[in-house]
């Protein structure tokens, strides 16, 4: 008898996914413990209030926007390196839930990490369908010609 052949088992999340999901983690709860930070901590800054969120909220975007660039045209890795993301600024948010209490009335930990998971599947989901149209629009179908029997 022939001793069975084990395929080598692929891990769960990728390493590049895993390493850029990381990064990309630790800058959005970095930006976040910043943004909690300055919001409760400096009194001086509460005119600039609309400008610190929307700054704080600039920054995050341009984080969040990090896996789509680098993995383009994989959206199955857009989407994990993004959960992972979301993963870790996630666990971060509950932990400062245990600090400042009213962080969970205005948004609980797991909506937060809906609303991550939301974001980063139609991330990737724009991504899949603008690389079909490219692919699509680069190879056109033949034109078929419809055989007509003779009469």
């Amino acid at each position: 008898m022939m001793p069975c052949k084990h395929r080598e088992e692929r891990p769960l999340v990728s390493r590049s996914c895993a390493i850029v999901g990381g990064i990309v983690g630790l800058g959005l709860s970095a930006v976040a413990v910043t943004w909690v930070l300055v919001a409760n901590r400096d009194v001086s800054l509460f005119p600039f209030a609309v400008d610190r969120n929307v700054s704080a909220a600039a920054l995050m975007g341009l984080c969040m926007l990090a896996p789509v660039f680098v993995f383009l045209k994989y959206p199955t890795r857009i989407f994990t390196s993004g959960i992972v993301a979301w993963l870790i600024l996630t666990a971060t948010y509950s932990i400062m839930t245990t600090r400042y209490r009213d962080l969970e009335a205005r948004l609980g930990t797991f909506h937060l990490f809906m609303l991550g998971v939301l974001a980063y599947a139609l991330a990737a989901a724009f991504v899949w369908v603008l690389h079909s149209i490219l692919t699509a629009s680069r190879h056109p179908l033949p034109a078929r010609r419809r055989y007509v029997a003779p009469r």
